[in-house]
């Protein structure tokens, strides 16, 4: 067994913390290849994209790996901001998931964006948002509706059944 100073445990600590360093968290040594995006959300709300992602098993690409650096919508819409994007992708997932933390009013969106590590970086993603569906009203259950007047506007309702509580315990 060899035993090791202070000089030698501190030379090798610094050495081992250079090299941490150099390479970024999370960083991939190969292509990353994608499969093709899903937009989850519609007009008027926050851009959610879901995307497939297969790199190889070495690479740990997780959710520090990916960065939205830009965004395009066409002329007249407003931009969204590519540094309120959240990334996420959940431990050995094949998927990861863009988030705005603005709301997209354009019918298309084009999100660029990098991987850290990855030669063939950055990438493009072309995006149709589709439109907001109509909200259906609410309908009250068969037998259980009404109608109640709130404001001069006739707001159909439909009455909830509470659990039975026990009738003789003392008030608070």
């Amino acid at each position: 067994m060899k035993v090791i100073n202070r000089k030698q445990l501190a030379a090798f600590a610094v050495a081992t913390a250079c090299s941490l360093a150099a390479s970024p968290a999370g960083a991939v040594e190969t292509t990353v290849e994608f499969g093709a995006p899903t937009v989850l959300s519609a007009q008027g709300q926050r851009l959610k994209v879901v995307l497939p992602v297969k790199s190889a098993p070495q690479d740990w690409a997780t959710a520090a790996s990916f960065l939205v650096r830009e965004t395009e919508v066409p002329q007249g819409y407003a931009a969204l901001s590519a540094g309120d994007f959240t990334v996420m992708r959940p431990a050995a997932s094949d998927y990861v998931v863009f988030q705005s933390g603005d709301v997209v009013q354009a019918p298309e969106v084009s999100l660029i964006i990098s991987v850290a590590g990855d030669p063939r970086s950055p990438y493009r993603m072309d995006l149709q948002v589709p439109q907001a569906a109509a909200q259906p009203a609410m309908r009250g259950a068969a037998g259980v509706s009404g109608e109640r007047e709130r404001g001069g506007i006739t707001l159909p309702t439909r009455r909830l059944q509470g659990p039975q509580g026990e009738r003789d315990l003392p008030p608070k």
